[in-house]
């Protein structure tokens, strides 16, 4: 089951700010490696499976991490659209949606 964590607009940097609380309990730590995946016209966001062949992204200091570009085109996320975060504490990943497939 998905819990909403927190809507805002997506960046030019393409940066999002994954929050420490589940990021913790996820395995996502600062400088570990995270899948992301499209799926279903939202973006998976979970710790990384050495085998698969998703996209790696490094988790930051800060605990941010960076949307590629492709999955920004195959999302159709433009600048400063407004997405939400959730949070998926069965399945320990983070998916991001945006507002309007949210209706």
């Amino acid at each position: 089951m998905l819990t909403i964590y927190k809507c805002k607009n997506f960046n030019k940097t393409g940066k999002i700010l994954l929050p420490s609380k589940w990021r913790n309990q996820f395995g996502l730590l600062p400088g570990r490696l995270a899948d992301l995946r499209f799926d279903q016209n939202q973006i998976v966001i979970k710790k990384a499976n050495l085998d698969s062949t998703h996209n790696k992204r490094l988790i930051s200091e800060n605990g941010s991490i960076h949307i590629p570009k492709e999955l920004q085109s195959l999302l159709d996320i433009s600048e400063e659209e407004e997405y939400c975060l959730f949070i998926d504490k069965e399945n320990k990943c983070f998916v991001l949606r945006l507002i309007s497939l949210e209706n």
